[in-house]
């Protein structure tokens, strides 16, 4: 993933750009946010309380109109359990996110896509 700028650093908003768009998020490192490349995981720290069916098979991150750092996500949707968990697989691009959906679960499609906005993203960057 490649942060392209820092937007403010007191909270930590960065903007960056992945296979599957540009957005911001808030940078989770120890260190404060510069640009360059860096290894990172994304998380939605909030339960997903809607989300929609996606037509195509395009998954995407991308910047909500007019919601500061919302992020509008579409991904397909891996797995979860029909038990109390309520954490869901979605893959974007590569990457594998874990989202917390109690929302119509029994609706989800396994294999299938789906869309959904997060306020927040963070993003935690690591050492291979």
């Amino acid at each position: 993933m490649e942060i392209l700028q820092v937007l403010d650093p007191a909270q930590g908003i960065v903007q960056f750009r992945c296979e599957s768009g540009t957005a911001s998020g808030r940078w989770m490192g120890k260190r404060p946010a510069k640009p360059g490349h860096f290894d990172i995981e994304i998380e939605v720290p909030e339960e997903v309380t809607e989300w929609t069916f996606a037509s195509s098979d395009t998954t995407s991150l991308s910047e909500a109109t007019g919601a500061g750092t919302a992020t509008i996500i579409a991904g397909s949707v891996i797995r979860f359990d029909d038990g109390d968990d309520s954490i869901v697989e979605i893959r974007v691009g590569k990457d594998i996110l874990l989202i917390e959906i109690t929302n119509r679960r029994s609706e989800l499609p396994v294999e299938g896509q789906i869309s959904f906005c997060a306020p927040e993203i963070q993003l935690y960057p690591y050492d291979l």
